[in-house]
């Protein structure tokens, strides 16, 4: 004996109510995440920013798309390191500081670290020696 169907009942849509067509736009850049660890001074410095005024990520971008990390002295890598960070960056971004990474024998990680460190001297939350 075949099972009873259930009774299945179905809106109309109001007359004059038009369903909402999706905006098709230009696909933003994919976005990558990329997890470091930055340096303690940095990262004590960009915490506290934190607290005042939003996201790690923007802040990164920001920092990193403001200086030129081509010609910039790096931080240290025999600087103390906190544990990973997850960061997302535009895939151009990211390609550009791998590129550059690689032309100056260094990792994403001490670019970035670098960028940072910049951006928040300019900013007066720390001093570069």
């Amino acid at each position: 004996m075949p099972k009873p169907t259930k009774p299945v009942v179905r809106l109309d849509s109001p007359a004059g109510i038009k369903k909402a067509k999706k905006k098709t736009s230009a696909a933003p850049d994919p976005i990558i995440k990329l997890a470091i660890r930055l340096n303690e001074g940095v990262n004590e410095a960009l915490r506290s920013l934190i607290r005042y005024r939003g996201d790690l990520s923007v802040m990164a971008i920001e920092s990193l798309e403001s200086v030129d990390l081509a010609t910039v002295a790096l931080v240290s890598v025999d600087e103390k390191m906190v544990r990973d960070t997850t960061i997302s960056l535009p895939r151009p971004l990211h390609k550009k500081l791998k590129k550059i990474a690689e032309d100056r024998g260094s990792s994403m990680n001490i670019l970035v670290n670098t960028g940072l460190a910049y951006w928040l001297a300019q900013k007066g939350a720390i001093t570069l020696r």
